[in-house]
This record gives C-alpha cells, sequence and structure tokens, in this order.
C-alpha cells in the first residue's frame, strides 16, 4: 500500500510537470516575436523549473499531495515583488507592456490576496498575502500600492481627526507633500458639490462640517505653506522667479482655478469677503498664469459693480493690485470694462444705491488715474459720445434724442468726469477736456429749463462749482439759480402737503403730484440758499467777489419785495446779509493796497492769504454743511412710518334717510335717559346735543384749513378731495 501510494504521488507530482512544462512552452509560443524573450524566460520560466524539481523532491513523501501539486506549478518569488516587476515594464518596456495587455491580460490582472484557494488552506499561506493596514496615513509607503485608475470607492474619507493632523503638519512642513494634500481636498470638497462630480479625487468629502473645515485649513494656511515651500520674502510678489517654482506650479495653477470656480457660484457676502481677501494673498501666483488673469477679471468686476459694500471694497482692492502688477495686459482692459460697468449700474439712483454709486465712481477716479496718456484716448471718445448725445437733443428735438440726455446714466457719467478732472493736475493731459466738459454741462441745463427738471439744473450746477473751486476756473453759475427765483412763484398756494421732504439728490424729474405739495417749494429754496450759499463760500477770498456779486444783491433784494411766504424771506435774507458783509470786507482790504491787475503773482499771494486768514461766509458755509449733511442722511434714511403719518380718510357724505334716520334716534334721547338710578332732564341732553355739534363745526373747520399741518395733527393730501 505504501509504494501505491508513493507511485501515485509520484505520477500526480509528474502531471503537475507536465502542466508547468505545457504553461512554459505556450509562454515562449506567444511571445516569440517579442524582443524581451530572455528577460521572459529568466524572469519566470527558469524560476519556475527550479522551484517545480525542489518541490517534487521535497513533497515525494507528503501525505497532502494536493498542497505539492499546487506548490509545483507556481513560482516562490514574493507576490509584492512579482507585481513591481509587471508594473515596471511601462517604463522599461511599454512595447511588451502592450503586447501583455493584449494578449494575456490575467497576468497584468495580478492579485495579491487568492480568493480562489479553499476553504482549508494552511494559515501559513493567509501569512505571506499582502493585507494593508487600515490606519495607513497619506503619503505612507503603502499608498504606492494603490491601482492608479481609483474608483469612487476607493476614495479616502476625510475626518475631523485627519483635518487636525493636516492642520498641525502644514504649519512646519517644507516640502510639497502637505501642500498637495490640501490642494487635494479642496478639489474634492468643490467637487462634492458641483453637479458633474470628478470620479478621479483622491478624497471624499461628506458634511458641512468636513467641507468647511477643509476651507478653513486651505484659506488659513495655504499662502504662508506656498511662501515656505518656495522660500519667498514676506513682501516678494515675484513667486515665478523661484527655483521651486516649477514642482508646485502644477498643484498651484489646480488650487487657483478652483478658487476662481468657487468665487463664481458663492452668493454670500460674508463668504465672499472671506475668500477675496484670501485672493488677495494668492494674487502673486497668479502672474505666471495669463489664462487665469482674464476668468478672475470677470469675476471681480462683477462683484465690484453689483455686490454688498464690504465685498465691493475687497474686490477694488484685488482689481487694483492686478492693474498694478499686470498694468501692460490689463490696463487698458479695465478702463473701457469698468466705465462700461459704472453707466450700467447707475441707471436708478435712490438712497440705498447711492453709496455704491459713490463708490464706484471714486474707484474708476484711481483706475484712470494710473496712466493720464492711456487714459485720455478713452476719455476723450466718451466726452464725445456725451457731446453728441447732447448735439442730437438740442438739433433734432425728438423724445428718445431728449430721453438719451435727461436720464440718471448721462448725469452720473458728468459726475465721473467732473470728478477726474477736478483732481488732476494743472500739467495733465486729460486737463486739456476741461472746457469740452463745461460747456457739455451747461448745455443739458439749456435743453429744457421746465420747473419739473429744476432738480436735474441742480445737480449739473454743483458739478459746476465743484469745476470752479478746484481748477480756479470762473464759469458762470449765479445766473442759472437767479432765473429760477425770478421766474418761479413762490406765493402760489400749495394743494397738497407733505410731511416727508422731498430728497432732490435722488431726483431728476419732479412729478405733477409733487408739483403741488408744499415739500417742493421749501426743497427749491433750501438747495437754492445751499449752492449759491456755497458758490459765495468758495469766492469769497476772490478779487473780484464785490463787483462779481452785485447782480446776486440786486436779484435777491428784488425776491425779497415779491415774496411774501416768511419762512422764504427768512432763509434769502440771511444769504444777503453774508453776502454783503463779505463784499464790504473784500472792499475793505483791497483799499488798503495799491494793486497792479496786471502782476497775476501778486493778485494770486493776496487771495492765498485772504484764504488762509478765512473769510465769514467761508467759515459759516463750513459748520452750516457739516450739520445739513447730517440731516439729509437722516432723513434719506428715516421711512414713512418714521414720520408718524397718519392716514386721513374722507368723510363720507349722508344720504337724506341716513340723515332722517339719525335725527330721530337724538330726538328719541331727548325724551328721557337713565344712568345708573339718575334720570337726566331734557336740559341736558339738549346742552349735550349742543356740544356734539360745536365739536363737529370745530372738525369741519380743521380740515378746510389751508395751514400747515401742526405735530399730531390730521395731514391733508389734497384739498380738492374734500370739496
Amino acid at each position: 500500500m505504501k509504494v501505491k501510494k508513493v507511485n501515485q504521488e509520484s505520477l500526480k507530482s509528474s502531471r503537475g510537470k507536465k502542466l508547468a512544462i505545457a504553461k512554459k512552452e505556450k509562454h515562449k509560443r506567444d511571445l516569440s516575436k517579442i524582443t524581451t524573450e530572455e528577460f521572459l524566460e529568466q524572469s519566470f520560466t527558469d524560476t519556475d523549473s527550479d522551484n517545480d524539481n525542489d518541490e517534487k523532491n521535497k513533497n515525494i513523501g507528503d501525505e497532502n499531495y494536493e498542497q505539492a501539486e499546487s506548490d509545483s506549478g507556481e513560482s516562490n518569488l514574493d507576490p509584492l515583488e512579482h507585481k513591481k516587476s509587471l508594473m515596471k515594464l511601462k517604463d522599461t518596456d511599454p512595447e511588451f507592456y502592450k503586447y501583455l495587455k493584449e494578449n494575456d491580460k490575467n497576468l497584468l490582472d495580478f492579485k495579491i490576496s487568492d480568493d480562489e484557494d479553499d476553504d482549508n488552506s494552511s494559515i501559513s499561506d493567509n501569512d505571506n498575502r499582502h493585507i494593508p493596514d487600515e490606519n495607513l496615513e497619506i503619503a505612507s509607503d503603502d499608498s504606492d500600492f494603490q491601482p492608479e485608475e481609483a474608483e469612487e470607492g476607493d476614495s479616502k474619507k476625510i475626518t475631523m481627526q485627519l483635518l487636525k493632523t493636516w492642520q498641525q503638519e502644514i504649519q512646519t512642513d517644507k516640502s510639497i507633500v502637505s501642500i498637495k494634500r490640501a490642494v487635494e481636498a479642496f478639489h474634492a470638497a468643490l467637487d462634492s458639490v458641483a453637479e458633474s462630480s470628478d470620479t478621479d479625487t483622491r478624497y471624499k468629502v461628506e458634511g458641512n462640517a468636513i467641507f468647511n473645515g477643509v476651507m478653513q485649513l486651505c484659506v488659513m494656511h495655504l499662502p504662508d505653506a506656498f511662501k515656505r515651500f518656495l522660500k519667498l520674502d514676506p513682501k516678494s510678489q515675484e513667486a515665478h522667479k523661484s527655483k521651486r517654482f516649477g514642482k508646485v506650479r502644477g498643484i498651484l495653477k489646480l488650487y487657483l482655478s478652483d478658487l476662481i470656480t468657487l468665487l463664481r457660484s458663492l452668493t454670500s457676502s460674508s463668504i465672499l469677503e472671506v475668500l477675496l481677501k484670501h485672493l488677495c494673498q494668492m494674487l502673486p501666483y497668479t502672474q505666471s498664469f495669463s489664462s487665469l488673469t482674464k476668468p478672475l477679471l470677470r469675476i471681480l468686476l462683477n462683484l465690484w459693480s453689483t455686490g454688498e459694500e464690504t465685498v465691493r471694497v475687497v474686490a477694488f482692492i484685488n482689481i487694483l493690485r492686478i492693474a498694478t502688477s499686470h498694468k501692460e495686459s490689463t490696463l487698458e482692459k479695465l478702463l473701457k470694462t469698468m466705465y462700461i460697468k459704472y453707466v450700467q449700474n447707475t441707471k436708478f439712483v435712490s438712497p440705498n444705491t447711492l453709496p455704491g454709486i459713490n463708490f464706484m465712481r471714486h474707484s474708476l477716479v484711481e483706475i484712470y488715474l494710473f496712466d493720464h496718456n492711456l487714459s485720455y484716448s478713452h476719455a476723450f471718445l466718451y466726452i464725445r459720445q456725451l457731446a453728441i448725445h447732447l448735439r442730437n437733443a438740442i438739433t433734432l428735438k425728438k423724445k428718445e434724442n431728449f430721453q438719451a440726455v435727461y436720464n440718471w446714466q448721462y448725469i452720473n457719467s458728468l459726475h465721473f468726469w467732473t470728478e477726474l478732472i477736478t483732481k488732476l493736475k494743472d500739467n495733465s493731459i486729460l486737463r486739456s477736456l476741461l472746457y469740452p466738459l463745461v460747456q457739455i454741462i451747461l448745455g443739458t441745463i439749456k435743453v429744457c429749463p421746465t420747473v419739473q427738471y429744476y432738480p436735474l439744473r441742480f445737480h449739473c450746477i454743483n458739478m459746476l462749482i465743484t469745476i470752479s473751486k478746484e481748477t480756479g476756473t470762473f464759469i458762470p453759475i449765479l445766473p442759472f439759480l437767479l432765473e429760477i427765483l425770478d421766474s418761479y412763484d413762490f406765493n402760489k398756494k400749495h394743494k397738497a402737503v407733505s410731511m416727508k421732504p422731498i430728497p432732490l439728490i435722488c431726483i431728476l424729474r419732479m412729478s405733477k403730484s409733487q408739483l403741488k405739495e408744499n415739500g417742493f417749494k421749501d426743497s427749491i429754496i433750501e438747495t437754492i440758499y445751499q449752492l449759491i450759499l456755497q458758490y459765495a463760500a468758495s469766492e469769497s477770498h476772490k478779487l473780484y467777489f464785490p463787483d462779481m456779486f452785485i447782480p446776486c444783491i440786486i436779484q435777491l433784494k428784488a425776491f425779497l419785495k415779491k415774496c411774501h411766504v416768511a419762512v422764504y424771506c427768512k432763509k434769502m435774507k440771511q444769504l444777503l446779509s453774508m453776502i454783503e458783509e463779505n463784499r464790504k470786507y473784500i472792499e475793505n482790504e483791497r483799499a488798503k493796497l495799491t494793486i497792479d491787475l496786471k502782476n497775476t503773482v501778486q493778485i494770486t499771494n493776496w487771495e492765498n492769504r485772504m484764504k488762509t486768514d478765512g473769510t465769514a461766509i467761508a467759515k459759516f458755509y463750513a459748520s452750516w454743511i457739516k450739520l445739513h449733511e447730517s440731516q439729509q442722511l437722516k432723513l434719506l434714511n428715516k421711512t414713512e412710518e418714521e414720520f408718524n403719518i397718519p392716514v386721513v380718510r374722507k368723510l363720507k357724505k349722508r344720504t337724506l334717510d341716513e340723515q332722517n334716520a339719525e335725527d330721530s334716534e337724538e330726538e328719541s334721547e331727548l325724551e328721557f335717559r337713565v344712568k345708573g338710578t339718575e334720570i337726566e332732564t331734557e336740559t341736558e341732553m339738549l346742552s349735550s346735543k349742543t356740544k356734539k355739534l360745536k365739536k363737529k363745526k370745530k372738525v369741519a373747520r380743521n380740515i378746510e384749513d389751508d395751514d400747515l399741518p401742526k405735530e399730531n395733527t390730521d395731514i391733508v393730501q389734497d384739498i380738492n378731495d374734500w370739496d
């Protein structure tokens, strides 16, 4: 029996040997055309044959012949080394690797853990298998054994504990490992909220807490990590000149692209503000990526023109830094795009939109002051376009041409060019556009000098006063203000009253209903008082002040004679007295010196001395304008509810039947009325009825009264409704 058993074992082992030889011959036939045949025979064939003979002699007397058969047909090569040698074929012999991929996929799809083993396999065999540790850290040696094309289930899930570990490492690590890890996590976080997900992400982000943790890691620590790796100075702006920039270029471009994508999709102003501040730190790294500048500027310009207040400011800081670093390539585009954005977003002006419009105007002026020569070509074209619109409105006299001039976009454009020219120096080329700009503003006033467009006239006059004051240019401004006092009848009674004043700063045209209100006349007088006072204060130190304001004094006196409204007369008297006082003061100071009118230097020195000493009217205006602006700001922010405006309901006219029924009820009450235990007499009832009638008559007299309403009284909106 023993011999028989041995023969059976030898028979089975010879069978395994034949199988191994057949397999070897198959490989030789398949790979006969490959130049690396010797490599195959050395790596796989020879090793297998030697091991077959050793295992045959070793296991002749073993009772477990199945184990001997399996060992005789397989190599004793370490599975890990076997897999590494296969993967190295990609680099050493790519043609051979391609051939194996097409003809023998089973050889390349080598699996370390054999799932086809029998359940009765020995424990020693299981110990030789490679089983990855579940607690492996990222970038360890075992991460090299991950397949290149990882599926979604192979992505590593990020936890809060892992984020804390990364946060500690990125603050001290000087290598690129921690940077790459954070950028890949940032990309995975964006992919988790994107509509079309990227299946090649290395990490997996789930939950709002993990998403916010990844964002916080990148925003707070990535800028310093990049500086530490590139060895940049704290104030260095040339990251692309670093020797290590080539190693981090790809991962840096990926992060900047993801950051731009995130900025494009966000709507929360608080998050946008944080990311824009972070972007400001990352801007030095964008100089090497010209393809990212255009989409980045598009987002920043959109936020600058339509975002919240703080978002606009931070967006403009980023735009300013890009314009400084990329002046040659981006400045001309910014001059055109930002001006168009400014005009597009100034179509409607209200107390809510006015601060944003003012900020856009001031920031746009800063951009235009970068390069005067380049800005001149744009300014010339845009001011010429405004002049063409004005010419068409004057000559064609059509509704569409008229509307092209009398709108907020046109007026705000004039405001912008006024502010730009007033901030220039005398030797700037842009100063040559001063004269055409003043002519356009004067022509805008004259297009339609009606009562409804008094607010538009005031806006234009305010611009002219600013130009005259800042540039020292004489502009005839007073006639446009005094014309209103001469032509409009302020004695005419108003047909409606309004508790809330009319803010002319946000109005270009008065409606027909507003013209009937008392607030319109109040606003007109207040604005004329302010503009004449402002112009007089700015010219109060001039040598020609007494002569220039003689017509103003004459017309103010004429207005006081024909105006019978005490409130209006009081304001104009105060203005007249201050102008006359300053006129006498300048005349007295001028009489003390003998001045040659041809000596402009002497005149300029005298005017500068008078301006330094300060005139009475200039000091008064400086204190008055602060109080006036604060009051106007409060009025603009108030709502109708804060003004305590009561609602007045019209009295219903009683019909004849209703009146007779009411009289019959009152007559029945005259007979007797029981109140508690006492009975009121007919005389007492008559007296109570008389009191009611007197009270009704008093209410009627208050309704018909045409005086201004007092506090806590009913307000009449339209007298005609009570007739």
